[in-house]
């Protein structure tokens, strides 16, 4: 086994689930899918036991990132609640949700980039 292939073993699970939480995050386009926000709580927990993995094979930086990741997820589910209970502020609400889970999707897509370059598409 090469040393590329041993470091790569422990983050390929982690890496797993990172990828798992982008496609749910850029599933959420529309305004009204702030409806689905409770599908996040998965997230939160995958981002979590990804960082948790992480902790020893990568830079500080990227737990930073998803750790801002979390804070994003539960911003925008917070955002949810709010649109559910003031319709006054449904707009901002939705505002805020996009916000946060654009932000969480950033910090995710950073951090899996850098774990996995070679899976990552060429810029344009």
């Amino acid at each position: 086994m090469s040393t590329a292939e041993s470091i790569a073993e422990p983050i390929a699970e982690p890496i797993a689930r990172l990828r798992e939480v982008l496609v749910l995050l850029e599933s959420f386009h529309e305004p009204a899918d702030i409806r689905r926000a409770p599908a996040l709580e998965g997230a939160v927990d995958k981002v979590v036991s990804s960082a948790a993995e992480l902790v020893d094979v990568t830079e500080p930086e990227n737990l930073q990132r998803l750790a801002l990741a979390v804070k994003a997820i539960k911003a925008a589910q917070k955002a949810a609640r709010a649109h559910r209970r003031n319709p006054l502020t449904r707009p901002l609400s939705h505002a805020r949700f996009a916000l946060k889970v654009g932000s969480a999707q950033g910090a995710v897509q950073g951090v899996v980039d850098r774990l996995d370059p070679a899976d990552t598409p060429p810029s344009s």
